[in-house]
Parts: structure tokens; sequence; C-alpha cells
């Protein structure tokens, strides 16, 4: 696969990724003891993929 298309895939999946892994990780450490600042920081990441996806879109033109 050509290097800059498999780049360019990259960039614009990474949003998402850190979207998805952010609540699931979240969702998984939630409920075990002591685990809050764990789930806060895993939504903090899930909170920084969605808002690089916003932008990404708002600077495209969706």
């Amino acid at each position: 696969m050509n290097p800059i298309r498999l780049g360019r895939t990259i960039i614009f999946l990474l949003p998402y990724t850190l979207m998805i892994c952010g609540i699931l990780a979240a969702s998984k450490v939630a409920g075990a003891p002591g685990g809050t600042g764990t789930a806060f920081q895993a939504l903090a990441v899930a909170a920084l993929g969605a808002f690089w996806a916003w932008r990404r879109g708002r600077r495209n033109g969706y």
C-alpha cells in the first residue's frame, strides 16, 4: 500500500479510535475500586478524539 495513503488512513481513523478506546476503557475501569480517576482519564482521551473529529469536520466543511 502507498505510504502516503496509509498515513492518511491512520490520521483519519485515529480520532475515532481514541473515542472508542476511551469509552471502552472508562466503562471497564469504572467498576473497579479506586478506578474513578482512571475512568476520568479514559473519558478525557475519548473527549480529545471527539474534539479532534469535530474540528476536522468543521475545517473540511463536513
